[in-house]
């Protein structure tokens, strides 16, 4: 197996990153069906084409900082921690939660979905 951590990051970024980023895109755009989704579509309706957009720059930068966050977690609490392969991911990282950033970092390499630095 290639790299446990960046397996990891890979899984974490496709799985929970791209998936979310999609499913929301998909509820602002009517394409969910459902009663709830189809709530939010019309109330994003109402919104001008700007707040639209801006609402669409939002989602990926909030499920950035919820994955972020809960990467950090998992350093700070020494009683939590995600292993892999039997390998423990806090102790193959000198900073989880850093690992998403820079140009070779998980989100810049592995994900589909839009990203824009802050």
């Amino acid at each position: 197996m290639e790299d446990v951590l960046s397996y990891f990051g890979e899984v974490l970024i496709k799985e929970v990153r791209d998936r979310t980023i999609h499913g929301f895109d998909m509820r602002v755009t009517g394409k969910m069906k459902d009663g709830d989704s189809q709530k939010l579509y019309a109330e994003m309706q109402k919104m001008s084409n700007e707040q639209r957009q801006l609402i669409e720059r939002i989602i990926p930068q909030i499920v950035d900082l919820s994955i972020h966050n809960m990467l950090f977690m998992i350093e700070e609490y020494p009683n939590i921690d995600l292993q892999v392969e039997a390998e423990k991911m806090s102790e193959l990282s000198d900073g989880l939660s850093g690992e998403l950033y820079t140009e070779d970092g998980w989100i810049q390499r592995f994900t589909k979905e839009r990203y824009e630095e802050i």
